[in-house]
């Protein structure tokens, strides 16, 4: 009894805490506070390899003003940039999108903190063509030989130094040198993103070449973030089993929306195709005949206006008709419907205003003014239109200018040697001024004018010739840049090709003031990567393009390497490329 008395005082003390030394605690104590917020794993990389990887489970923890630590599962998390994957804003998993890799950054927020880390996303895509041996990835392994070597395949195309568009098509990767048996490595690169091809050399109608996949080209266009775009080819010898790399040649993408239709002249088939963002076509497959010939339908010297709606164009030969196309319609009739028929005027070169309302046109060497609604003459005010030794004019955006050559001494403005670049003042409606020279022959043809989209500057050919080709025979020829007001002529060497690379003709810019650069479209008969998937050693003209820099330094080239259009055909003459914007017109 004694015992049970003194266990129950003991404990009534201990529940009473009595005394100012009890062990309880007190319930007047604050209650420990959130100090700091961490996130694990810390900077973690993920690879997206051929589209897999494995998600990333972020964790927010948070350390308490007592020492103490937990889990903050009421966390909000966020990326950026968000092209980088999807973060779930409520449980911080992590799924790369494969679509660019990079780096971004991880947030997470909770309690009033916040904390940060980096995930950094490479993106990894391997590709088989054909016949590639499991193993072939295992045979690269070896160490490379030197660069340089007599066994290294030659990378051909693209041009090292090219600056191109953000919509540009996936590029052809061109190289020579090798054997049936070999194994070729194909590795492109842009930031944290690779593409890697393996290729096996079968045989005839092997071709040297591999055209980047369209996703991993759009991955590594997406990835380059201002990094160049690196390309080589390693050939892996079958004869000795060694590995011999290519040089590696670079090119710059930028963010530019450069797209529109491009219509050319197939000297080949005597057609203008058209270049879209759907690829190639044959938009006016049934042009009008002649009528004393009808097996002629043959279409020529063409040119578009700048908004896209109209096409004129000259049929059936020189001096012969023109008429006037409507491309917001289809012309797929036969024959093709025209909103000015050809039994109007007669024309070899023409340009339209800025309006697409007036037409003027280059015949005999004189220069006159149409309707382009109805084809009739419009009299020309003020001091009129040349009425000799004119060819090839071209119309401002802005309206105000024609340029055009001037005192050429050819028989007609197709074949001349002599021309001076000139530019007549537009001074009021079907109102112009005097022509002003702004670079004079000096023993040469200028030819070809085009402005660029600002209406600032002056593209144009010169050479020994207005041709670059007669009758089989080349006439050297290269690109030159002159400012509206005559000052600053400079000749584009780069995209020419280097210096005294002199093959390159008949430029046209694009609509398009983008990504910091005017696109200016000419035809080449450079060679376009090697013999078996491009045009080397055929002379072939080709179309190609250069970016001009929009703000040209005084003195400087402002252009770049070119690249090669895609979506024409290697097998035929291609030339006179017109750009516009995209049909449909509305």
């Amino acid at each position: 009894m004694t015992g049970a008395r003194l266990a129950v005082g003991i404990l009534l003390a201990a529940a009473c805490g009595g005394g100012s030394g009890g062990s309880g605690t007190d319930p007047d104590a604050a209650a420990p506070s959130p100090v700091a917020l961490s996130i694990s794993p810390a900077d973690p990389t993920v690879v997206v390899a051929n589209g897999a990887a494995d998600a990333v489970a972020f964790v927010a923890t948070v350390e308490l003003s007592d020492g103490t630590t937990e889990i903050a599962d009421d966390a909000t998390w966020s990326l950026a940039p968000p092209q980088l994957g999807d973060l779930a804003a409520a449980t911080g998993k992590f799924v790369a999108s494969g679509t660019v890799a990079g780096a971004g950054t991880v947030t997470a927020s909770a309690r009033g903190l916040t904390a940060q880390t980096t995930v950094t996303v490479r993106v990894d895509d391997v590709h088989a063509g054909t016949g590639v041996p499991a193993d072939a990835a295992d045979r690269f392994d070896t160490a490379p030989q030197p660069p340089g070597s007599a066994e290294a395949p030659a990378l051909l195309y693209p041009l090292d130094g090219a600056v191109v568009p953000s919509t540009l098509a996936p590029v052809d990767v061109q190289w020579e040198g090798g054997n049936q048996g070999d194994l070729y490595r194909v590795v492109v690169e842009a930031g944290l993103a690779r593409a890697t091809a393996y290729l096996a050399h079968d045989g005839p109608p092997f071709r040297y070449d591999w055209t980047v996949a369209a996703s991993s080209w759009a991955v590594l266009k997406a990835s380059a973030g201002g990094d160049p775009v690196t390309f080589r080819v390693d050939r892996w010898n079958a004869a000795d089993g060694q590995v011999y790399p290519s040089a590696t040649r670079s090119i710059s993408v930028v963010q530019a929306n450069v797209a529109g239709a491009i219509y050319y002249w197939d000297l080949s088939d005597g057609q203008i195709l058209r270049i879209t963002s759907a690829g190639r076509e044959d938009f006016i497959p049934y042009p009008p005949p002649k009528p004393d010939d009808p097996a002629n339908r043959c279409v020529a010297c063409h040119t578009v206006s700048r908004d896209g709606s109209k096409m004129a164009a000259e049929l059936w030969g020189g001096n012969e008709f023109g008429a006037i196309f409507d491309l917001s319609v289809d012309l797929t009739a036969d024959p093709a419907p025209t909103i000015v028929p050809p039994d109007r005027y007669r024309a070899l070169f023409s340009t339209f205003n800025p309006d697409a309302t007036r037409l003027l046109i280059n015949f005999e060497n004189r220069l006159e003014l149409i309707d382009a609604a109805t084809g009739t003459v419009v009299p020309a005010m003020g001091a009129g239109l040349p009425a000799a030794g004119a060819a090839h004019p071209t119309w401002s955006p802005d309206g105000t200018a024609i340029a055009f050559i001037a005192n050429h001494d050819g028989a007609w403005p197709v074949d001349f040697t002599l021309g001076d670049l000139a530019v007549i003042p537009v001074t009021g409606p079907d109102s112009f001024g005097a022509p002003v020279v702004l670079r004079a022959a000096d023993g040469m043809a200028n030819a070809w004018p085009t402005f660029s989209p600002d209406s600032q500057w002056i593209a144009f050919g010169r050479g020994t010739h207005s041709r670059g080709m007669r009758d089989g025979t080349p006439h050297p020829g290269s690109l030159w840049l002159i400012a509206r007001d005559g000052t600053n002529a400079v000749e584009l060497v780069r995209a020419n090709g280097g210096p005294g690379a002199a093959n390159s003709y008949l430029p046209n810019f694009s609509p398009f003031d983008e990504g910091g650069y005017f696109w200016l479209a000419f035809y080449s008969t450079r060679d376009y990567g090697n013999a078996y998937a491009g045009t080397k050693g055929t002379g072939r003209r080709q179309l190609w393009v250069t970016a001009i820099q929009n703000a040209p330094a005084p003195g400087e080239d402002p252009s770049a390497p070119a690249y090669w259009l895609p979506g024409q055909d290697v097998a035929t003459d291609n030339m006179s490329a017109y750009w516009a914007v995209e049909p449909p017109v509305n």
